[in-house]
């Protein structure tokens, strides 16, 4: 019988850092050539949009398919030889990989003496990003702006219980953003909310909110002066990056680098005054590596109901 897990037990058994360690292991998997992901597809379903992604891992002969659609998220998790090993509530997960995913690429493209983060969002989506950034050390000064005062407030609030660095509420994302080491927009908007004109130097921005074709949250200038551009899946990319398809003719997709090469490559991949960009778009190999490190965890320690 499959196992399953509710929202809960993967907040309970989850941790940023071992997150991120299965997500370097699968994206190296990947640049090894055994990991093939399947890029989402989106349906219109009963007025809404069901969306499905998929991912396949030879070397464990394991694979995982998310869907979900009008708030629900299940990853199904499958052995080629067992079947369906466990079916998995998975809102949470979406979150903790998306976060874990951006973290990596931090690490391997923002400056390494990186620790002031300006975030653009105050959404759930915004929770694991600030985890999993400050786990990964790179994060000890944390300034936010979200459109509504009150919500920022709270969201602060929220968030000063749940981290170690200092919180500051911004007056507007130029303020923001404007002595960001990474910038981090967490939104669904369709116009940019960064300039090319706010930037420091040697800035790094984590894209993660706009995640299909028409939402964008930079300014496109943005992306022509980036020195190092990459994305987690580039097939995927070319149908929901919003930034990168507004460009057209002027983005040169050869710049466009998946991530799986930088987490080959490692560390060192750019100048210390360099603008670096990675549009974060939610991938299946991500589910997959966070659904078998929590099964493995569960079984291992007796966890899940069947």
């Amino acid at each position: 019988m499959p196992h399953f897990f509710n929202e809960q037990q993967a907040r309970d058994l989850l941790d940023p850092i071992s997150v991120i360690a299965a997500l370097r292991e699968i994206f190296t998997g990947q640049a090894d050539g055994h990991i093939r992901n399947l890029p989402r597809t989106r349906t219109p379903v009963f007025e809404k949009s069901l969306n499905v992604m998929a991912a396949t891992d030879g070397r464990t002969d394991r694979y995982a398919v998310k869907v979900y659609g009008a708030g629900t998220f299940h990853i199904l998790l499958y052995s080629r030889r067992e079947g369906l090993l466990a079916i998995m509530e998975a809102d949470w997960l979406g979150q903790l990989r998306t976060g874990g995913t951006n973290a990596l690429a931090a690490s391997l493209m923002a400056r390494p003496d990186s620790r002031k983060v300006g975030l653009i969002g105050a959404g759930r989506q915004a929770v694991a990003q600030l985890l999993c950034l400050e786990a990964q050390g790179l994060m000890q000064e944390l300034h936010v702006f979200a459109r509504q005062t009150a919500k920022t407030e709270q969201f602060c609030q929220k968030m000063s219980g749940m981290l170690k660095s200092r919180i500051h509420m911004a007056h507007d994302a130029q303020d923001a953003v404007g002595q960001a080491d990474i910038i981090v927009t967490a939104t669904t908007s369709s116009t940019p909310v960064v300039k090319r004109e706010w930037l420091p130097m040697g800035v790094h921005i984590n894209a993660m909110g706009a995640n299909s074709a028409n939402r964008m949250e930079l300014d496109p200038a943005i992306l022509l002066d980036a020195d190092l551009l990459a994305t987690d899946d580039v097939d995927q990319a070319h149908k929901e990056a919003g930034e990168f398809i507004t460009l057209g003719a002027q983005l040169d997709w050869d710049r466009v680098r998946p991530l799986h090469e930088l987490v080959k490559q490692g560390a060192g991949l750019r100048a210390s005054n360099a603008l670096s960009v990675f549009k974060s778009l939610g991938a299946g190999l991500e589910d997959l590596a966070i659904a078998s490190l929590l099964y493995d965890r569960a079984i291992q320690g007796g966890h899940g109901s069947s």
